[in-house]
């Protein structure tokens, strides 16, 4: 039975070796969408107690600070990429229908959550899971192949950029009603209290970033202070009983649109972002402990979720005829269901830190490989032709 050191090692192992595995068959055209975060799952559940035993249940307890800092950084390189010079680019509608679309896709998913008994909190960070489509799908299937419906590829990719910005913000919502220090006073006001802390820690530690990045180059200078502003921004929002990814996002975004060279940090940011999420997966399919299944989660991420994908979709093409762009494709919501590496890290968040959700996380990577195949399917006959030389 491997502990301590040797165990912390072994999962740095698995982490380096499954971010440069993955990248080497990405440059050989080797790649499946969606997959490779349910894959390192997989082992890390072959590594836990269940199978092997290098990593017994105490011991992932006592590498909570791994996943902390993991939850972080992923918060960091998603507010890198919300860079509002962007977004003021785009027509009115374009923001409204990417931001208000993945609510759509959600509400209805939270709603029936608490009507099933579903704690709210959990319920919200449910919904957040919901809006996280990813479009790696699209872009896999992009290789190869003719597209037949440009104007709906285009808006997918355009709601599905816009997608982590109400998740995570949900999200935040969802871990301030969870905080023991909101459970504990029953009161609204200490949740509304807790998300002021989470906006005031991500700021603060934002700004103190563009304040020091100031004349730094070189690329293990930028690394430091990115490690380093993640720790702060993890010890803070653990002290509230919170989970850092929502503060870690507004630190990035603060950085991004107030930093002058804010893309240096974004290469750096994205240089640590596959070993680190690696490691949580690794870690997070370690603690599986029982074979517990939650059916009322896996039918709200599937049917649930897929009947409000489909009526936000209507919605979607409506709003798009309006203004000038038909979209051909009958059920243009089957877009939005392929999800990937922003879900199952907010899985990751919700199963370290909400009460009570034995079965959870089997429930929603059960979730994700059907939408994830069931999407799949929908573009491959909708979406794209046949690659060229392949039978129709």
């Amino acid at each position: 039975m491997l502990r301590g050191t040797v165990a912390f090692l072994v999962l740095v192992a698995c982490a380096v070796i499954g971010a440069e595995l993955r990248s080497a068959l990405a440059r050989r055209g080797v790649r499946a969408p969606g997959m490779e975060g349910l894959s390192f799952l997989a082992v890390g559940f072959l590594l836990g107690g269940r199978a092997l035993g290098f990593f017994p249940d105490d011991l992932v307890a006592a590498l909570r600070v791994v996943v902390l800092f993991g939850l972080a950084w992923i918060g960091l390189v998603f507010g890198l990429q919300a860079e509002f010079r962007i977004i003021r680019r785009l027509a009115p509608w374009h923001r409204w229908v990417g931001l208000l679309t993945p609510v759509a896709v959600a509400a209805p998913v939270i709603l029936a959550g608490v009507v099933l008994g579903i704690a709210p909190a959990l319920a919200l960070g449910l919904g957040a899971v919901a809006m996280a489509s990813s479009p790696s799908a699209l872009e896999g299937l992009a290789r190869g192949r003719r597209a037949i419906d440009r104007s709906t590829i285009r808006m997918l990719k355009l709601v599905m950029a816009f997608a982590g910005i109400p998740a995570v913000l949900v999200f935040a919502v969802a871990t301030a009603l969870a905080s023991p220090l909101a459970t504990a006073r029953g009161g609204e006001l200490a949740a509304f209290e807790l998300l002021l802390f989470t906006a005031a820690i991500g700021t603060l530690v934002g700004y103190a970033v563009v304040v020091l990045i100031r004349g730094v180059t070189d690329h293990m200078q930028l690394l430091t202070l990115a490690i380093g502003s993640m720790c702060l921004a993890s010890g803070a929002t653990a002290v509230l009983g919170l989970n850092p990814m929502p503060a870690a996002a507004i630190a990035g975004a603060v950085l991004v649109n107030r930093c002058v060279f804010p893309h240096r940090m974004l290469r750096v940011a994205h240089s640590l972002e596959r070993p680190i999420l690696v490691a949580l997966l690794v870690l997070v399919g370690a603690s599986w402990s029982s074979a517990a299944f939650s059916v009322r989660v896996f039918c709200l991420m599937t049917l649930v979720r897929a009947v409000a994908a489909v009526a936000a979709g209507a919605g979607l093409a409506r709003v798009a005829r309006a203004h000038g762009e038909v979209l051909r494709t009958r059920w243009v919501g089957c877009g939005l269901l392929p999800q990937g590496e922003l879900s199952l890290g907010l899985t990751v968040a919700i199963v370290s830190f909400f009460p009570a959700t034995e079965g959870v996380l089997e429930a929603v990577v059960a979730a994700v490989l059907v939408s994830n195949f069931a999407s799949g399917w929908w573009m491959r006959r909708r979406l794209f032709a046949p690659p060229e030389g392949a039978s129709p």
